[in-house]
């Protein structure tokens, strides 16, 4: 009996040593203004195999990590497309300076 316990803890002990490979992104991409989905969806479908392929995954790996690896990936990838990330600015995105004689937020006012 103790022989049969001892097998299924060593077999379940290796299932859990296995990496799981993400299957896709954790983050939020939304096209760029103006952008046609099947355009963004062709997009997306070459950045998650450039993500993929940017993993090199061995089985010492966490999981947490790998997902973390596939995420930047995915997001420069999209991102050099012209795609949005919330809470990023867009590339090519600029802001307007302020108004001359506008004072800035180091400057007291008079």
């Amino acid at each position: 009996m103790g022989v049969r316990w001892g097998i299924l803890l060593l077999g379940l002990g290796m299932l859990s040593a296995c990496t799981v490979v993400p299957t896709g992104p954790s983050v939020l991409v939304l096209p760029a203004v103006g952008k046609p989905m099947d355009v963004f969806q062709a997009e997306e479908g070459e950045c998650r195999s450039y993500a993929q392929q940017q993993l090199g995954v061995t089985h010492e790996q966490d999981s947490r990590m790998l997902q973390t690896r596939y995420n930047i990936a995915y997001v420069q990838c999209m991102y050099a497309k012209g795609n949005m990330m919330p809470g990023m600015v867009t590339p090519g995105a600029s802001v307007a300076p302020p108004p001359p004689g506008t004072p800035s937020s180091g400057t007291p006012q008079r």
